[in-house]
């Protein structure tokens, strides 16, 4: 008899923490609403965050690009000066020099028409810039040392 009502306490015990455990069914409803209007407003975060952030890389392409396009005018006239000492007819320029020189030219070119047909809209903006900058620097060093 005492292992029965042992038995049984212990039984009623575990009953009652399972019913004390469970939720009813409008705490559940009301729970799943609440995590509802959560992700709506994560949502909705998100979205805000996104557009600010597109706006931010519009404001920052748009400084680049005129930046750019100022450094490329900037060495097309370099190369241009360094044409017109070529073609002087007391200069002493070698085929090599010429060479390079055409060179520097393709590479002026070649950024140009990047920074012209890039699409401020896609991904990879910050490699984009990156690898952007790094051509543009290592041009900049080729033009100086043509000078020297």
């Amino acid at each position: 008899m005492k292992n029965s009502i042992s038995i049984l306490a212990i039984a009623l015990l575990m009953s009652g923490s399972i019913f004390t455990s469970c939720k009813s069914a409008v705490q559940k409803e009301a729970a799943a609403r609440q995590n509802v209007d959560n992700a709506k407003e994560n949502v909705t975060e998100a979205n805000e965050d996104l557009k600010n952030q597109q706006q931010d890389n519009e404001a920052d392409w748009k400084v680049f690009k005129a930046e750019s396009e100022a450094k490329i005018l900037a060495n097309e006239q370099q190369i241009e000066q360094v044409k017109v000492k070529m073609n002087k007819p007391s200069s002493t320029f070698d085929g090599i020099y010429r060479t390079r020189i055409e060179k520097l030219e393709a590479s002026n070119v070649d950024l140009k028409s990047r920074i012209n047909n890039y699409d401020a809209n896609q991904t990879g903006w910050d490699v984009f810039k990156k690898d952007f900058n790094r051509d543009m620097d290592e041009l900049g060093k080729n033009i100086k040392d043509v000078f020297n």
